[in-house]
């Protein structure tokens, strides 16, 4: 696609006064279907469709360059687009058709569609009044671009990879991904890690699941914190060693607006400092057939957080905890029949409204 542009009569007087030290204002850009025959006399441009956003516009000596874009998306009817039309501010006769720039090659637009077209427009002026308007198609999107994203974007499915790495090297593999399109990883994991873990704003239609071959051969020192992310996280195998930074804002698991299932994993405190696994903001944690021993918490419900802890013999997988289940505004925490309902520790803390669910029964 080309486009060339042209001035009316009254543009190019407008470009002898930006020459000459006066400000150029454009009002508004325009696309039309139609054709204006005589460009030099033309006072407006014929069959308006829609009004184009306009850009701020980028200045360099002489040279000015307006960024300009047509979407589809909210449009009542569908056009051919023909030609566009730059209207600008006189300082004496107010607005004025400034410019029009007419397409060699019809483009229709679709009413509704995700059809996003860009321009940048180029204006430069020299020093005796003379103008040159050029056009760059750099950063111009088709329906053709547009194609491969949507479908991206629109996708119910998303390829998998399975990675294998030491723990110490999850967070700079983590940083390297994308966080819109997240598609499945299942990272298997080997050797300690003795920093924070942060999955943040990851969405998509993927998932993480992280795991290790057997428990022990991947241990974790300091927090693993999950925020934001839409995609559900997975844990299996998984241990927990705080080592010594333990302390009431140290978590194994922090879940905040977030969904993460853990199995068969072991969250172990610092000598009775330390949290187990923490779920706030309206966010979803489970353990099924986990272990929490030695935490100053076992497990925290707030603002919405829930907690469900399950398995078949958790009796002897919950001990030395301070306190068991942290609950404040509107936590929930549901156990398992099986699950004991200290969760290993001497007593369950409550403030504000909340509830702890076993058996159908509140405890």
């Amino acid at each position: 696609m080309n486009i060339q542009g042209t001035y009316t009569n009254k543009g190019l007087a407008l470009t002898a006064k930006t020459a000459a030290g006066a400000c150029l204002r454009v009002t508004r850009v325009v696309g039309g279907s139609g054709y204006t025959a005589d460009i030099p006399n033309a006072a407006a441009l014929p069959e308006i469709r829609q009004t184009l956003a306009v850009g701020e516009a980028r200045c360099a000596g002489s040279t000015a360059v307006l960024p300009v874009t047509l979407a589809a998306v909210g449009l009542e009817s569908s056009y051919t687009l023909t030609e566009l039309g730059v209207y600008a501010e006189d300082p004496n006769e107010g607005e004025i058709l400034y410019c029009v720039y007419r397409l060699d090659e019809p483009v229709t637009i679709q009413a509704g569609s995700d059809t996003v077209l860009r321009f940048y427009l180029r204006q430069t002026v020299s020093g005796d009044g003379g103008a040159m308007v050029l056009y760059s198609p750099a950063g111009l999107i088709t329906e053709s671009d547009c194609a491969p994203v949507r479908k991206m974007v629109l996708g119910i499915d998303a390829p998998s990879h399975a990675v294998t790495m030491p723990a110490s090297e999850l967070q700079a593999y983590l940083d390297t991904l994308p966080r819109l399109l997240t598609e499945h990883y299942v990272i298997t994991l080997s050797g300690t890690c003795s920093r924070d873990i942060w999955v943040k704003d990851f969405y998509g239609s993927g998932s993480f699941t992280f795991r290790a071959d057997a428990l022990g051969d991947c241990v974790f020192a300091k927090d693993f914190q999950i925020t934001n992310c839409s995609i559900p996280v997975q844990m299996k195998t998984l241990k927990w060693e705080l080592d010594e930074t333990a302390s009431p804002y140290r978590y194994c698991i922090f879940c905040e607006r977030s969904a993460v299932y853990a199995e068969a994993c072991s969250f172990n405190g610092h000598a009775k400092a330390g949290r187990g696994v923490v779920s706030v903001g309206n966010s979803s944690a489970v353990l099924a057939g986990c272990a929490l021993h030695n935490l100053e918490i076992a497990v925290e419900a707030s603002w919405g957080g829930r907690i469900g802890v399950y398995g078949e013999d958790p009796k002897t997988e919950c001990s030395g905890n301070a306190i068991g289940i942290y609950l404040r505004q509107g936590g929930l925490v549901l156990l398992g029949d099986l699950v004991p309902d200290l969760l290993g520790g001497t007593y369950n803390e409550r403030n504000g409204m909340n509830a702890i669910i076993k058996g159908g029964k509140f405890v």
